[in-house]
C-alpha cells in the first residue's frame, strides 16, 4: 500500500476542484449528447419499440459494473480510475466514429457502443464520490457536492442541445468525434487534481473478495446502513413521479407533452436553486434537522400532486419538489462520504450509486401499473407514504439525528 504525503485541502473554488468539476459537466454533456444521437438514429434505423428497448437493455451493464468501478476506485485511486475511464470513452468515440463512417449505422453496433460507455460511465461515478472528500476540508464538503452537481447538470441539460446541433452538422459520426475530443478534455482536467491522502493497493484480491469487503462495511456500521437504505426510499419516492410520473399528469390535466416538458424543467429550476443555496450557505451543524424537514417536505409535495389539477399548480409543487430532493440529495450524499473511510469509500459510493440507479429502473415499473390500478390521488399518497418512512428510518438513528457537515 502506498500513500500519497499529506497536503492542505483547499476549497471548491480551488483550480484543482474545479478542474474535476469542469471534467465531470464534459463527462456528463459527453453522455448526455451520445444518448440523443442515439435514439435519434435508432429510431431512424429501427421500429420505436426496438429503439427504446436497445436503449434500456445498454443500461443495464452499468448496473451490473458499479460495484467492480468501486472496487478499483479503492485499488488504483479514484484519480486514476477516472483518468482511465475518459480514456477509454475517448477511444470508444474514435472507433464508433471511424466505423460510422465507414459502414451505415446500425442498431446493433450503436447498442454495443451504447452498452461499453455505460460501463466506462460505471467506473466513473463511484470514483468522482469517492475523490471528492480528498480534495475538500470536511467542512466545504457539501458545498463542493453542490457544485459538483452543478457542473453535472449543466453538462446533461448542455448535452441535448450539443447533441442535435452536431447530428445536424454531421450525422452520428460527427457527434462521436466531438465526443472524443470532450472525454480527452474531461482525462486532462481530472489528471489535474491531487487528491489529498491517496491511497492505492497493489495485492491480487479477487474482485468479489472486494465488493463483499464493501458490502460488509455497510451492513456492519448502523449509521451507514441507515444512510443507504434512507437514500433508496427518498429516491424510490421521487424516481416514479420525476420521470414517468411527470407524463401521466400533464395528461391527466390536458397539458400534452408541452405541459410534461414544462414540469420537467420546474423540477430543474428547483433543484438548481437547492444547488446554488447549498453552495453560497451549506447547512453545517443543521445537517440532521434539514434533511428530516426536507424529505418530510418531499412527503408533503408528492401527495399534493395526486390531486392538483392546474398546470401552475402542478409547476409550483415540481419546483418544490426538485429543490427538497436536490437538497436531500446533498446532505445525503455529503454524510455518507463523511462517515465512510477512504480505503472503501469507492465501494461505498459504488453501492450507494447502485441504490440511485436501482430506483428508477423500479419506480418506473411501479407508477404506472400502481395508476392503472389504484389512481393517480392514491398512487402519488404511496409516494409520499415512502419518504415518511425515509424520515422515521433515518430518525430512528440517535447518531443521523445530529449529525453536523460543520
Amino acid at each position: 500500500m502506498v500513500t500519497a504525503p499529506a497536503r492542505t485541502r483547499r476549497g471548491p473554488l480551488s483550480a484543482a476542484y474545479l478542474a474535476f468539476v469542469s471534467a465531470t459537466g464534459l463527462s456528463s454533456l459527453g453522455d448526455a449528447a451520445w444518448v440523443l444521437a442515439l435514439t435519434t438514429t435508432l429510431v431512424g434505423v429501427s421500429s420505436a419499440t426496438t429503439a427504446g428497448l436497445l436503449i434500456a437493455l445498454a443500461g443495464v451493464p452499468r448496473v451490473v459494473a458499479l460495484l467492480g468501478g468501486g472496487v478499483a476506485a479503492d485499488r488504483y485511486g479514484p484519480v486514476r480510475v477516472m483518468v482511465w475511464a475518459d480514456l477509454a470513452r475517448c477511444a470508444v468515440m474514435v472507433v464508433a466514429a471511424g466505423l460510422v463512417l465507414a459502414v451505415e449505422p446500425t442498431a446493433a453496433l450503436l447498442a454495443v457502443v451504447a452498452a461499453v460507455l455505460t460501463v466506462l460511465g460505471a467506473f466513473f461515478v463511484p470514483a468522482s464520490g469517492a475523490l471528492r472528500p480528498l480534495l475538500l476540508p470536511e467542512e466545504h464538503l457539501v458545498r463542493g457536492n453542490a457544485l459538483y452537481l452543478i457542473g453535472l447538470r449543466t453538462g446533461q441539460a448542455a448535452g441535448g442541445p450539443v447533441g442535435a446541433a452536431l447530428l445536424g452538422l454531421g450525422g452520428v459520426a460527427a457527434v462521436a468525434a466531438a465526443n472524443a475530443a470532450g472525454f480527452l478534455v474531461s482525462a486532462a482536467a481530472v489528471a489535474r487534481s491531487r487528491p489529498d491522502g491517496a491511497v492505492t493497493r497493489h495485492d491480487r484480491v479477487a474482485v468479489r473478495t472486494r465488493v463483499a469487503e464493501g458490502l460488509r462495511h455497510v451492513a456492519g456500521d448502523p449509521a451507514l446502513r441507515t444512510l443507504v437504505l434512507v437514500v433508496g426510499l427518498v429516491e424510490l419516492a421521487a424516481a416514479g413521479p420525476v420521470n414517468i410520473g411527470l407524463v401521466l399528469l400533464a395528461h391527466s390535466i390536458g397539458a400534452g407533452v408541452a405541459g410534461a416538458g414544462l414540469l420537467l424543467t420546474a423540477f430543474t429550476v428547483g433543484a438548481t436553486l437547492a444547488f446554488l443555496l447549498t453552495l453560497v450557505r451549506p447547512v453545517g451543524r443543521r445537517a440532521g434537522p434539514v434533511l428530516v424537514l426536507g424529505v418530510c417536505a418531499q412527503a408533503v409535495v408528492l401527495g399534493a400532486l395526486g390531486v392538483l389539477g392546474t398546470l401552475p399548480a402542478l409547476l409550483g409543487g415540481y419546483g418544490v419538489l426538485g429543490l427538497v430532493t436536490a437538497l436531500s440529495g446533498v446532505v445525503l450524499t455529503s454524510l455518507v462520504q463523511r462517515r465512510t473511510p477512504a480505503p472503501v469509500r469507492g465501494r461505498v459510493m459504488s453501492i450507494m450509486a447502485l441504490v440511485v440507479f436501482g430506483a428508477p429502473l423500479l419506480g418506473n415499473a411501479v407508477i404506472g401499473a400502481s395508476i392503472d390500478l389504484f389512481g393517480l390521488p392514491t398512487t402519488m399518497a404511496l409516494h409520499a407514504l415512502s419518504a415518511v418512512v425515509a424520515v422515521c428510518v433515518y430518525a430512528s438513528s440517535p447518531v443521523l439525528r445530529g449529525a453536523r457537515l460543520d
